[in-house]
């Protein structure tokens, strides 16, 4: 089942009772959330989760998810590829009440019907593991673009303009 698509959704009672783990890709026509910040419609996202339950009767989702996305780069609108990859530690938890009580080595996923979809799990954990700041590496941008980067001075050769101070007036005013 590794490039498999994902179920659309998982029984709760069957898998954590039989301790399942689901491998394969999650088509990204299932994720419009996070297809809206893509500069492409092109993605690859796989993932890897597997249902148990700890001493304590916690419902945990573990495993990993990585995506390979064009996003839009912050200095020339053009787009870029990154790859996302990230760690999921979840409790299964019926209301936020419960959370209290949590692991704090968990994060709590809230689910009160016995249907988990797994489209929006995936997608809220490919939300949070995004770079808040995509940039093409190095000066790639700036070098397109026609930019001088901070600390050259091309046209000054060194030279030190004079700037008159916004309070020169009021230390006239003063004397």
């Amino acid at each position: 089942m590794a490039d498999s698509p994902v179920p659309a959704y998982v029984d709760t009672r069957k898998v954590f009772l039989q301790e399942a783990a689901i491998k394969g890709m999650m088509p990204l026509e299932r994720l419009p959330r996070f297809r809206e910040i893509l500069a492409t419609e092109t993605a690859n996202v796989w993932i890897e989760l597997s249902f148990s339950t700890n001493e304590s009767k916690q419902r945990l989702i573990t495993g990993k998810l990585s995506a390979q996305v064009d996003v839009t780069c912050q200095r020339c609108l053009e787009p870029i590829a990154i790859e996302l990859a990230d760690e999921i530690k979840l409790a299964l938890l019926a209301s936020e009440e419960f959370s209290s009580r949590l692991d704090p080595t968990l994060e709590p996923w809230i689910c009160a019907d016995t249907k988990l979809e797994l489209a929006g799990l995936v997608e809220e954990q490919l939300m949070l593991c995004m770079p808040i700041v995509n940039y093409h590496p190095g000066n790639d941008c700036l070098d397109k673009l026609d930019y001088a980067i901070s600390g050259d001075d091309p046209q000054g050769e060194g030279q030190t303009e004079q700037r008159e101070s916004p309070f020169s007036i009021l230390k006239q005013l003063k004397e």
